[in-house]
């Protein structure tokens, strides 16, 4: 920071190298249908997985079909080796092995490959398919001899080995025939699929495979979370998801207990839908791509809902809500009120995020949240609420003369505001005169550090709401700003201009801590 934070803060956070793991195997691997998402998702950020297995593999055709070599240039450090599934008879030349002999030879294959690029191979037998004998045991089937097969070279090879199919079997048994619905998949004519995994049995096989990998390798255990991994879903409005509206997954994905979040993967598409997020939804995440290629979207005014709460595309009320690469929009325009986001959650973070609208566009009404490289447009009132709320690295864009935020602090006491940290503030070419904000609520705060202002900004840069009472109550300051608009000696008489000790209890470490000492900047 170019006045208060220590030059030492100036640089890039390195993090220690992560670990990389590849998995190769076949559909009850990857993410889709398989443990690998689960999986993942039980390790902290030290580690980095890359599924590349494939729907359909064999041992034989995962190599024949040119899949193998990107896992050895991924140069991990760990590859986790799982088939059998597709090498069984009946899956054509193409893909069949003999467990005694071809697959034996392919395995052993792989381990000695993988080593010669200096990754360290470990075995992991096939999950079971989860078909029930008349005594609710899970019957023996043309997966026995190749899970044997595994064994035996992870033995001979001296490989750590992951014995899936014993884990899931027992996993199965203890559900039972009824249970084990709830973890299937469901195939295309909407019957249960006993091989692969939806939406529990992804996060529940996954989060028993990471905790037979270290098992296995003890030295991977202080990386796996201490919590219980994220529950996966997926949203496709093609229908290769879980769901094809994000109201569905909200709605029907399993609950989750405390301390899990619920992850919501959003594929690329434009999503024509008003969801609510209830308060019996709490770390519900929202995960994108790309924010350019996401967008939730609708077209609805104050008016026609009857009033601007009613209005909103998005409408956040459980806790801890996060989105990624997600753009929430309104599309109503000119003529009234219409609110693309309205949120009331308690740490709430949003990254790379798009807002966009024109009156009204982003409701931050209550709670802690935190905006990191976001974009957030409009014209009158576009950032508006009583939130505790940080803009990190954000551009603010005015699409017409009129005013950025309307905070609506009610009492001195209340330790609410909006704080913009090292963001910009940008403007449509026709835009002339635009104010930093103005006080919805008479004790409105909102302060801007070091953010730079281009010249639509105007130089009183405040206004009182036509009210000139509101002065002695609301409190808006500035530290550090630059550009055209940063005309601080021309700024109304009423407003701060901080010193460098007063804009430290704005950094948004400070602003966001409360009592339990949130800081998401540090993430």
């Amino acid at each position: 920071m170019k006045y208060l934070v220590p030059l030492l803060c100036l640089l890039p956070v390195i993090s220690p190298a992560a670990v990389k793991i590849v998995l190769v195997g076949d559909s009850t691997v990857n993410d889709q249908g398989g443990w690998g998402k689960g999986f993942s998702g039980s390790f902290s950020d030290q580690v980095q997985v890359v599924n590349l297995a494939l729907n359909g593999r064999s041992s034989k055709s995962f190599r024949d079909e040119g899949a193998w070599a990107p896992a050895l240039t991924a140069k991990p450090d760990y590859i986790l080796i799982q088939f059998g599934h597709n090498d069984s008879p009946g899956k054509g030349p193409e893909r069949e092995t003999d467990p005694n002999t071809t697959y034996r030879a392919n395995l052993i294959r792989y381990i000695d490959e993988a080593r010669a690029v200096g990754a360290k191979p470990v075995l992991v037998t096939s999950i079971v398919r989860r078909n029930f004998d008349d005594a609710g045991k899970i019957k023996p089937d043309s997966l026995v001899p190749y899970v044997d097969a595994t064994r035996a070279v992870a033995k001979e090879k001296n490989v750590p080995l992951m014995d899936l199919y014993s884990l899931t079997r027992a996993h199965a048994e203890k559900r039972g025939p009824a249970g084990c619905i709830e973890i299937d998949a469901v195939d295309k004519d909407g019957k249960p699929d006993t091989t692969h995994l939806g939406a529990i049995g992804r996060n529940e096989v996954g989060s028993i495979a990471a905790h037979e990998f270290v098992r296995a390798v003890p030295a991977m255990r202080p990386m796996l979370l201490s919590g219980l991994p994220p529950m996966q879903v997926v949203v496709a409005a093609d229908g290769s998801g879980d769901f094809k509206t994000i109201q569905m997954a909200i709605d029907h994905a399993p609950f989750v207990p405390d301390g899990q979040r619920l992850n919501i993967e959003i594929r690329p598409g434009i999503y024509k839908e008003r969801l609510v997020v209830p308060q019996d939804r709490p770390r519900t995440s929202f995960l994108g791509q790309d924010a350019l290629t996401t967008i939730i979207t609708a077209a609805m005014s104050a008016k026609e809902a009857g009033g601007t709460f009613l209005s909103s595309t998005v409408d956040v009320q459980g806790t801890e809500f996060h989105a990624e690469n997600i753009t929430f929009e309104n599309t109503f325009g000119v003529g009234s009120q219409a609110v693309a986001l309205m949120i009331h959650s308690d740490r709430a973070e949003f990254h790379r995020c798009r807002f966009l609208g024109w009156q009204d566009t982003l409701y931050a009404s209550t709670g802690r949240q935190y905006y990191k490289d976001c974009y957030i447009e409009g014209h009158v009132d576009f950032i508006f609420g009583n939130a505790t709320a940080v803009f990190d690295n954000c551009e603010i864009h005015s699409k017409g003369d009129g005013y950025i935020t309307a905070h609506s602090r009610t009492s001195a006491e209340l330790t609410t505001g909006y704080v913009f940290f090292h963001s910009r503030l940008t403007a449509e070419n026709q835009t002339k005169g635009t104010y930093l904000g103005r006080p919805w609520r008479p004790y409105s705060r909102v302060v801007y550090i070091e953010c730079a202002m281009d010249a639509f900004i105007r130089p009183e840069g405040w206004q009182n709401w036509n009210d000139a009472k509101n002065e002695a109550t609301a409190w808006y300051g500035e530290f550090g700003s630059t550009g055209a608009g940063a005309r601080t000696s021309e700024r109304a008489s009423w407003a701060h201009q901080l010193t460098a000790q007063q804009a430290a209890a704005f950094m948004p470490d400070v602003f966001l801590r409360g009592n339990d000492g949130w800081n998401p900047a540090a993430k």
